[in-house]
């Protein structure tokens, strides 16, 4: 009898771990079938987002700025910073323009 009982236990606990084994494997396969897209959207957004995909085999176009313009540029930028602009009061804003609150006329 106490064969027949451990007979019994073992039939019963593979029986257990063959449920528990095909319980589980139903929910694997839905795990992994996202990863087939994963980052398309991005791939997407980037294709969409890009001008021009041969940019980097292209030559770049004359953007008409020579030296003397360049250096005139650079010196104009230096020089705003020599005088600082005037202390904004932040209590007068807007005081005067006629505008409301919601800034539209």
């Amino acid at each position: 009898m106490l064969k027949f009982e451990n007979a019994m236990h073992t039939v019963w606990r593979a029986a257990w771990v063959l449920c528990s084994v095909a319980a589980l494997s139903a929910c694997a396969s839905s795990i992994w079938a996202p990863d087939a897209q994963l980052g398309q959207a991005v791939r997407q957004a980037q294709k969409a987002q890009t001008i021009d995909p041969n940019a980097a085999l292209s030559k770049p176009a004359e953007t008409g700025t020579d030296g003397a313009i360049a250096k005139a540029a650079i010196d104009r930028y230096q020089k705003s910073f020599e005088t600082l602009p005037p202390p904004v009061n932040v209590l007068s804003i807007g005081v005067g323009t006629g505008l409301g609150t919601s800034g539209v006329r």
